[in-house]
This record gives structure tokens, sequence and C-alpha cells, in this order.
């Protein structure tokens, strides 16, 4: 094979404490325990400043008028946004008939191939265990091949072994991180990386190669990897479309919720001061007003938290093809 075009044989795997953290805030972690993360740092902040006199929340600072104007329009704004985010959602989910027989007929296609290629009469509709039937599938099919080059007449080199161990042993990697009954962001996860890709790439460099010395049974194996790596990338796309629409659809919700409470605080902190004093007693005001805070931007806290894996997911899931998605290229900003 040509210099530079080889497998990956393994999915991506994140290492050290700093990636693990980054990975989980953006990405695999409960958005609500994220969200908790980012209001106790707000809480933190605010508390600590208060304390030392860098923030004036006193009868006369403007924190009056801060509660009744300032954060009772953001979170109106806040809960508007996720109202209109709740409106896109509904219309990807409405349809006329035939465009809904459409995307049935695409999905039941897809079941259709790793069925064939499988052997299976019935193909699972969990999406852990289904992309765990073409992960085992694609190790079948590329040990077939490897077996079908060890008894083949002619002289085929050793690079066309390589290949199939390669493909062979990402299958395995596939498997070995999917978990049956896990979240479907949990599983488009384990595919985010390039890996699919690569491994297209390298089964058209070796069917320009060695296509014509292939025997038929060799060339079928490598037909099915090349139709299992295709439906590993449209797999991964169908996966992003549910995942964000499941999250979307939760954001719109919870924001929803929060918001009304956040209204419901920043008006009683309002209603707290008095011209030239307040209702609760002064020593305690710094913690009520960090912990009236962190209830006020609770909503943006949420919606910043599944933003962050919105935002990664579609990031590295912009192609659908074998070429690099920009957040693994070396140039990109």
């Amino acid at each position: 094979m040509r210099e530079g075009v080889t497998t990956a044989s393994s999915v991506r795997s994140i290492d050290g404490y700093g990636e693990r953290a980054l990975h989980w805030l953006v990405l695999s972690g409960n958005r609500i325990a994220v969200a908790a993360v980012l209001l106790a740092a707000v809480v933190g902040v605010f508390a600590t400043l208060t304390q030392v006199g860098l923030l004036a929340v006193g009868p006369r600072s403007a924190a009056a008028s801060a509660f009744a104007s300032g954060f009772i329009s953001g979170t109106v704004t806040l809960v508007t946004i996720a109202l209109s985010i709740n409106q896109l959602i509904l219309s990807r989910v409405f349809g006329s008939p035939d465009e809904l027989f459409e995307q049935l007929d695409g999905t039941r296609d897809l079941r259709r191939r790793v069925r064939d290629h499988a052997g299976d009469a019935v193909v699972p509709n969990d999406p852990a265990e289904f992309l765990g039937l073409v992960a085992e599938t694609l190790t079948e099919r590329a040990n077939r091949l490897d077996s079908a080059r060890r008894n083949a007449d002619a002289d085929l080199p050793d690079e066309l072994g390589d290949y199939a161990a390669g493909i062979a042993a990402y299958g395995e990697s596939i498997t070995a991180k999917i978990e049956s009954g896990t979240a479907i962001v949990n599983v488009l996860e384990v595919i985010l990386g390039t890996e699919y890709a690569r491994n297209l790439t390298a089964t058209e460099q070796v069917r320009n190669e060695y296509g014509d010395r292939l025997s038929e049974t060799a060339t079928a194996e490598l037909d099915a990897i090349e139709d299992l790596l295709e439906a590993i990338a449209v797999t991964r796309q169908f996966f992003k479309t549910l995942s964000l629409q499941q999250d979307f659809a939760r954001l719109s919700r919870v924001v929803a919720y929060t918001g009304l409470l956040a209204l419901v605080v920043s008006v009683a902190l309002a209603l707290v001061y008095r011209p030239d004093s307040v209702t609760v007693p002064a020593g305690t005001l710094p913690l009520v007003v960090s912990v009236g805070i962190g209830v006020i931007v609770t909503p943006m806290a949420v919606f910043i938290a599944y933003m962050f894996r919105a935002a990664t997911i579609a990031r590295q899931t912009v192609s659908v093809g074998p070429f690099a998605p920009p957040a693994d290229r070396t140039d990109d900003g």
C-alpha cells in the first residue's frame, strides 16, 4: 500500500486526568451534574468576593436594581430561547406521510444491509447492540478476508493481511467499549473519532491496488467490509441526530422549569431590599445573595452544559464520508 495509508486498529481512548475531566465536562457527563458543577463554581466565586468586600450587596448597593431589572429580563430572554429550541425539535418531528415513509425506508435499508452481512434473522433495536453487531460482523468479515488471502493461489502481499488484521482489531475495539442498554450519546462517543474514515480510505486503496488479484470470495469479503464501514458512518450521523434531538428536548423542559424558579427568586431578592435597609440580617446578606444568584443563573448553567455537548458532537461529526473532521486537523484554529 502507498505510504501514509494505514488502518485504524482501535477507536480513540481518553487518557490522563485532565483529558478525562474535559471529556466528562463537554461530552460524557450527565448534563445536570455538569450544570451543578458550574453553579457551585458561580456560588463559590460570588460568596468569596462578597465576603472580602470586592462586591457590594448592602442596602445602598446596586444589587436591588440588578435583581429587579437585569436578572428578570435575562431570565425571560433565556426562557424564550428555550421555547424556540422546543419549536425547532417539533419541526423535526413533524412531516408528511411521504417524508415519514422515506425516513422509515432509509432506516430499514440500513438494518437490512447489516442483517444480510451478519447473517442474523433479526437485527437488535437497542442502539448499543446494533452497533455491537456491526462491529462483530466487521471483525468476522476481516478474518474471513485474511483466510481467503492465505488460501488464495495468487501471491498476495503481507500488506493485505495487515489491512485485514487492522480492520478486525478496529471492530474488536468497538465491541469492547459498547455496553448494552446505555444512552445513545454513550454509544455515539465510541465512534466519534476519524477511525472509520481512515479505514474507508484504506479499503479503497486495497481495492485499487489488489482488486484484480483477489478471488471472488476475497472480493465479496472486501465488499462487505466496505459496506459495514459505510454503515458505521451512517449510523454515527443517525445517532447524532437522535442524541441532539433528545438533549434539546430535555434542555427546553429543564430551562422552562428552572426559568420559572429563577424569575421567582429574582423578584424575591429585589423585594428583600428597602430604601435604607434589608429584610434579612445584614450578616447573612452575602450568603443569601450568593445562593440567590446561583438559583438565578441555573437556567444559563443548564443551557451551557447542554451546549457543550451539542457543540462537541456537531464539531466531531461534520463529515459523513472518508474525510477527517476539522476537530482532528492539526491546522484547525
